[in-house]
């Protein structure tokens, strides 16, 4: 069935999903009629025809499912509210009315084919330079839509498409068309079945080398970028990419052809392969490196530390505090060797030794950078040693059109020593990054807890490097910090070695149990009501986390978000902007690094005002005020419930950790310890049985 209509509002639109909501004006139709489908993010006044068919949501009413669409030239009056949208700067209703009242319905015809008789129109308010501006937006946006659309019909929609567009611009259906596997191989959020079924379209042979090689290179890459690995064996590469191209097995003439196209990829290296282990070119450069730059650091001499003990006692008697022998051998360490490792998990005195550290740093006038892999840890280093620390892509001053570090080898920071904190979190190519920035006569310490989840991207640095026998290595194993009987650091260990608790349940440790998840959020309804501040005096919305191992799933980010939303935020009028219901006061997450807000991935605010009619919103951070406007709140999420992986390097005084039925095929115990040790003053474990 076919129906035609102009857009009178958007009711919600998703910009992950493209799914939206619309009121439509249809002809014939007494009041807007619902339609709901994918679409691009559109706008009141934009004129559909759509395929689709009639049906009855048993909350919402009769509806209209679109499944095909096309955008077409807005007519009449619908012109004029097209124009005031908002998709043009400048252009309100009076200005819009102006437009309309000297071309009438032939506006669009004349904006897409006749610019010059818009120039040479004379309509109140438009000076020279604010004509063209506007007919520059009027082509861009036209070109845009006709981007949309073709993405649309080819099932990418929502912020994916606007990466797209945002990436190739008005290039971007020739790109596609060229060779759709660009989508997979530079485009973050479309695999490679999706740029597959778009080639078959577009006629690319199913045998077609380019087709070959994209398949291999695709399945390398997301090892990498999306499983954390360095590298894959060869035969797990060729079996993952054989099931990804639907080759049978006893297809001899699709394997050889692969196998070729394989051998290719090798050879001019595409793949950088040892033996039979197959390396994605940048991990094997950045793994290199690393190797080296470790290799010739150990080479160095030992560095005299003659008179450290008398510093270090003075500083025991002035702070009433004395250290414990393996503390010790940890800062004559970080004095004596170029580079040295203290690991240990929650209060087993890092952040103690850190400041005996830096009291002889101090006493022998170095220079001393401190570093944390994110804002938060950064932060918390900071406020704990008694001098700044930055993130490492800030130190290193990342370029952020170009990704390039300011400081590299060819420019090298320079500091006597430099202290990295949490430093499981960094991954390959990062790790690889701030080695060849600091100079060898350089003294580096890594700090981290090896116990806990490894980098989000690939490898396993931290591990990989305490397992090199000839690195100094601290490993901090009893726990000091037990002030009030805390025992979450010792139930924490208990876990992170497959040991039950007994009892679980403790003063600042709590155990849980529900069924489903509705009662899970019932739990935690009752936890905020009352449960919570019976413990412990805090401000929920800014010290308690709520954490999840999961994004989606009923009990998963996206739906614990919304759902707290309503607890902690209630009675706020919600404002939709890109797809989300945003409200004055919500707890807010950055997700994406932003070098030139000085805003950072996983930095969480609190909103301090949205304004719909702009599509502004302001986030007010520990330290400063941050506008986001258009786009740029697509780098925004609601942070009430937040993922186990994008806590690390936090604590909070509070944590819930949330972990149902559904979570327990991805909960390794590292995922757990990681969960458990955010919190310094309580947490909560909601878990359902096995």
């Amino acid at each position: 069935m076919q129906l035609e209509g102009t857009i009178k509002s958007v009711t919600f639109h998703s910009p992950d999903s493209g799914f939206s909501v619309f009121r439509v004006n249809v002809e014939g139709e007494r009041a807007p009629v619902v339609v709901t489908g994918t679409f691009p993010d559109l706008r009141a006044g934009e004129t559909l025809k759509m395929e689709g068919e009639w049906g009855n949501h048993p909350k919402y009413g009769k509806q209209f499912k679109c499944t095909g669409f096309e955008i077409v030239a807005p007519k009449n009056n619908n012109i004029t509210e097209y124009l005031a949208s908002g998709l043009f700067k400048g252009i309100g209703q009076k200005t819009a009315e102006a437009i309309v009242k000297v071309f009438g319905e032939d506006t669009a015809d004349i904006l897409d084919n006749h610019p010059d008789l818009f120039r040479k129109a004379k309509i109140k308010g438009f000076t020279a330079k604010k004509v063209e501006n506007f007919l520059a937006a009027w082509q861009l946006n036209r070109r845009s839509r006709e981007t949309m659309l073709f993405l649309g019909n080819h099932g990418i929609a929502g912020s994916v498409a606007r990466r797209l567009w945002n990436q190739y611009a008005e290039d971007t259906i020739a790109k596609i068309t060229e060779n759709p596997y660009i989508l997979c191989e530079e485009v973050w959020g479309i695999g490679f079945l999706k740029a597959d079924e778009i080639a078959m379209k577009v006629g690319i042979a199913k045998d077609s080398p380019v087709r070959l090689q994209a398949a291999i290179m695709y399945v390398l890459q997301e090892s990498s970028f999306s499983e954390g690995h360095v590298y894959l064996p060869k035969n797990i590469l060729l079996e993952k990419t054989i099931r990804n191209l639907r080759i049978p097995m006893e297809d001899d003439d699709a394997i050889n052809a692969l196998l070729e196209q394989f051998e290719t990829l090798c050879r001019v290296e595409r793949i950088r392969r040892v033996d039979d282990d197959c390396f994605y070119p940048p991990l094997f450069r950045a793994e290199q490196s690393i190797a080296d730059s470790i290799r010739y650091r150990l080479q160095a001499n030992a560095l005299p530390t003659k008179g450290f003990e008398r510093d270090l006692i003075s500083w025991e008697h002035n702070h009433k505090f004395a250290f414990d022998p393996i503390q010790r051998q940890a800062i004559e360490m970080a004095l004596a060797h170029r580079v040295s490792i203290i690991t240990g998990g929650p209060g087993t005195g890092k952040t103690t030794i850190l400041k005996g550290i830096l009291h002889l740093a101090q006493k022998m006038d170095e220079s001393v950078f401190l570093a944390a892999p994110t804002g938060r840890a950064a932060k918390r280093m900071g406020d704990l040693c008694g001098i700044p620390a930055r993130t490492i892509h800030r130190m290193l001053e990342m370029d952020p059109i170009t990704g390039k570090f300011s400081f590299n080898a060819e420019n090298q920071l320079h500091c006597d020593l430099l202290i990295v904190d949490e430093f499981s979190m960094v991954d390959t190519l990062l790790a690889a990054a701030l080695l060849a920035a600091i100079p060898y006569r350089t003294r580096i310490v890594f700090v981290g807890d090896a116990d806990q989840l490894p980098s989000v991207g690939p490898g396993n640095v931290l591990n990989d490097l305490i397992r090199c026998p000839g690195i100094p290595t601290t490993r901090l194993m009893h726990i000091f910090r037990q002030s009030g009987d805390n025992d979450i650091a010792e139930k924490a260990a208990k876990i992170n070695q497959g040991i039950l608790p007994s009892p679980i349940e403790g003063p600042n440790f709590h155990f849980i149990p529900f069924e489903e998840p509705e009662q899970a959020k019932a739990i935690l309804a009752g936890l905020l009501a009352t449960g919570i501040r019976s413990k412990i005096s805090i401000d929920q919305k800014t010290e308690l986390q709520i954490l999840t191992p999961m994004r989606k799933g009923p009990l998963g980010v996206f739906e614990l978000n919304t759902y707290l939303q309503g607890l902690m935020n209630p009675g706020i009028p919600r404002h939709s902007i890109r797809g989300v219901a945003w409200s004055d006061g919500d707890r807010v997450m950055q997700i994406k690094n932003n070098y030139d807000k000085n805003v950072f991935n996983g930095d969480v605010g609190i909103i301090f005002k949205v304004a719909k009619d702009s599509e502004k919103v302001t986030i007010f951070y520990d330290d400063k005020t941050v506008e986001y406007e258009g786009d740029e709140v697509d780098q925004l999420t609601l942070a009430y419930a937040s993922t186990i992986h994008k806590s690390q390097g936090s604590e909070y005084p509070a944590v819930i950790v949330i972990l149902d039925s559904s979570h327990y095929m991805m909960l390794q115990r590292n995922l757990v310890y990681t969960a458990i040790t955010r919190a310094k003053g309580h947490v909560w474990i909601l878990s359902a049985p096995e």
